[in-house]
């Protein structure tokens, strides 16, 4: 299978990127083993960039290949409820197909930007469903082109946590078990709630990776991200047409800014929640592609220090007040 040479910035959901030596997007499973030895062959790098909205991909040349999904779409019926679904099936497809088929278990995965393998890599979560309470298998391959294959219980470890964050397996296929639907109309209305709901935040008015931080669900912090981003003034920041989103302060919105000038951005509102709290915010955001030594140091940094009496009464005002926003009707 031959790579295209294709822009980078044209595959990312945030549109940022820049050159690659080539692009491969295998049709099927067997195809996409081939296509990592033929990597492999080359002594080249690879970027396994799939639908890359949970990513920012930076700007400068990447001096090898990249693998995306989105010619792997089967889906086949294992018996009534249990599919084997490829890794370049949209969640939205997933929802949708599982919807038609008087299936639950899916329908928070409505309108998730995304495909099912990054979903699984990542082990999403929102609107109360978690990809590792559907899926059973996964079957991968290791940069090599060796094929893997796990149980659920051996990949999902937690939070945004899988051992495939560790070992760099590649998603190419997942088992999914549904249940029988009880109530269709139910169903329906979750995930017509799903898509309302993100509209609603402006999630999809500008290119965006998503949240940018991780929640932290330490007792010794237990407020979203977005809510510390938020008190603390976040949501007034912009830099170079990249801005952070006025309904959801996680959110960064691309308005034809380039990937430096992103994560400038997140560092500083990363530093606005230190400064106000005391929190270091960790990046859910995957930063991908070659990366200069300067922005590495920043990414990676690492504060830590005991909170001062501001920054302790101030994070105590911020549980209050998630708490009861928690506990308000929806």
């Amino acid at each position: 299978m031959k790579p295209i040479k294709t822009p980078l910035k044209q595959l990312a959901y945030f549109k940022t990127g820049g050159s690659s030596l080539g692009v491969y997007s295998p049709f099927s499973h067997q195809a996409l083993g081939e296509c990592l030895r033929e990597v492999l062959d080359t002594g080249k790098p690879l970027l396994v960039l799939g639908g890359g909205t949970n990513s920012l991909v930076l700007d400068d040349a990447f001096p090898g290949y990249v693998i995306v999904f989105r010619n792997m779409k089967t889906i086949t019926q294992i018996s009534e409820t249990v599919f084997e679904v490829e890794a370049g099936v949209t969640n939205t497809e997933f929802s949708e197909f599982a919807f038609s088929k008087s299936l639950s278990g899916a329908e928070w995965m409505n309108f998730l930007p995304g495909e099912i393998g990054g979903t699984v890599r990542m082990n999403a979560r929102c609107y109360g469903g978690e990809i590792s309470q559907i899926v059973s298998k996964i079957i991968c391959y290791d940069p090599s082109g060796m094929e893997l294959e796990f149980t659920g219980s051996e990949v999902f470890r937690g939070y945004k946590d899988t051992l495939l964050m560790e070992n760099n397996a590649i998603v190419s296929k997942v088992q999914i078990s549904l249940t029988p639907s009880g109530n269709p109309e139910k169903s329906r209305e979750k995930m017509d709630f799903c898509r309302t709901d993100r509209e609603r935040k402006g999630q999809f008015l500008f290119p965006t990776c998503g949240c940018v931080f991780k929640n932290n669900y330490h007792p010794d912090v237990s407020v979203s991200s977005g809510l510390l981003l938020e008190l603390s003034g976040a949501k007034s920041l912009e830099f170079n047409k990249a801005k952070v989103s006025e309904k959801h302060a996680n959110f960064v919105y691309n308005k034809d800014s380039d990937a430096r000038s992103i994560l400038e951005l997140t560092f500083q509102m990363r530093d606005l929640v230190w400064q106000k709290f005391g929190v270091w915010l960790e990046y859910e955001m995957e930063i991908l592609g070659a990366c200069p030594a300067d922005l590495q140091e920043k990414i990676g940094e690492v504060r830590s220090s005991p909170r001062n009496p501001e920054q302790k009464a101030a994070l105590k005002l911020a549980k209050e007040k998630f708490e009861s926003m928690s506990k308000a009707p929806k």
